[in-house]
């Protein structure tokens, strides 16, 4: 049953003694009414801000992007993508050296669905912004996704085409000067209900609540890890924990280092870089490493390979790119 907004800013404001968490049909509902605006702008901030502060629930995540699957035009479906990744963090220290992963598992013929958003004013570099160099231009429908996704085998949506509501929530953070569930929810959406899925988190502990929110989607495979910057990319200075979910179950496998040596911070940020690695023009040690090991990770989501086996595998497609090619062109 759906109750009055206020009573569900009730049920999670009253405080430690009085206060409790949202059930999963109760955050469902809740969060139907914020998406579809029917909660004035003090209550929709209030409640978002509740949440934040004592963060929220794997129950209450569940109900909530519940909501958000519900809002999903059902024409996204179509694209019927293999790998669903979501490209929410930007980058500020390094390149997304992952959409070159992604651009060398598209090559060996998996079709992949990419998503993601922009925080203005984040000082963060974007997916949507490094793309059309990567040689994806922008596409703004569902309809134009679908061709791109037909002749590429990977196409690139902004949230704001997919659930603009969702979109509006997360560029809140220019408001509150805080990020909110938004971040969250957009990570695990999955818009197109692709089999696997691959949800890169930055803070501590969030891998694990992405697991208790995956075990319950018994469909779908999801991999989560603690990606750099909170993209999904694996960072091969360090080891890195990869949460693998399947049939409501989650294992965990543990990337190895492989950084030959520790990387500075990248001044420059220059996407032009990029090419140049990929046409093996340059080299880049914290990029190749970087390609690498996200492309394992991928593999052992997709192809259930033991870690070792998908490095290795990882290494030799990184080895035989068509390096005469842009990433993203067939």
């Amino acid at each position: 049953m759906q109750l009055p907004f206020s009573d569900y800013i009730k049920i999670i404001g009253k405080g430690q003694r009085g206060g409790r968490s949202l059930t999963r049909e109760e955050a469902y509902q809740a969060m139907k009414m914020v998406l579809a605006n029917k909660v004035t702008g003090d209550q929709r901030g209030a409640f978002l801000m509740l949440l934040r502060t004592r963060e929220e629930t794997p129950e209450e995540v569940i109900g909530f992007v519940d909501a958000c699957r519900e809002l999903i035009e059902p024409e996204v479906q179509t694209l019927a993508p293999v790998l669903d990744i979501g490209c929410y963090a930007g980058k500020r220290r390094q390149l997304p050296w992952y959409l070159l992963a992604v651009a060398v598992l598209v090559k060996s013929g998996t079709r992949v669905m990419l998503h993601g958003a922009h925080e203005p004013g984040s000082g963060r570099l974007y997916a949507s912004t490094v793309l059309p160099t990567l040689g994806l231009p922008a596409v703004n429908t569902v309809t134009q996704a679908k061709f791109q996704m037909d002749e590429h085998l990977v196409t690139y949506l902004d949230l704001s085409c997919l659930l603009p509501a969702l979109d509006h929530i997360i560029k809140l953070r220019e408001v509150f000067g805080l990020r909110s569930c938004a971040n969250t929810l957009a990570r695990l959406l999955n818009p197109t209900g692709a089999k696997y899925c691959v949800q890169g988190v930055y803070h501590m502990h969030l891998d694990h609540k992405h697991c208790r929110v995956n075990e319950n989607y018994e469909n779908i495979d999801a991999l989560c890890f603690r990606g750099d910057g909170g993209d999904p990319e694996v960072n091969g200075e360090r080891e890195t924990e990869l949460f693998v979910t399947r049939g409501g179950k989650t294992d965990e496998y543990v990337l190895p280092v492989i950084a030959k040596r520790w990387a500075l911070k990248d001044k420059t940020m220059a996407v032009g870089d990029m090419l140049e690695v990929w046409h093996g023009k340059a080299e880049s040690d914290y990029g190749e490493q970087a390609i690498i090991s996200s492309l394992a990770g991928y593999l052992v989501l997709l192809r259930s390979s033991e870690v070792n086996d998908a490095i290795e595998e990882a290494k030799l497609l990184w080895q035989h790119r068509d390096k005469t090619s842009l990433p993203f062109s067939n």
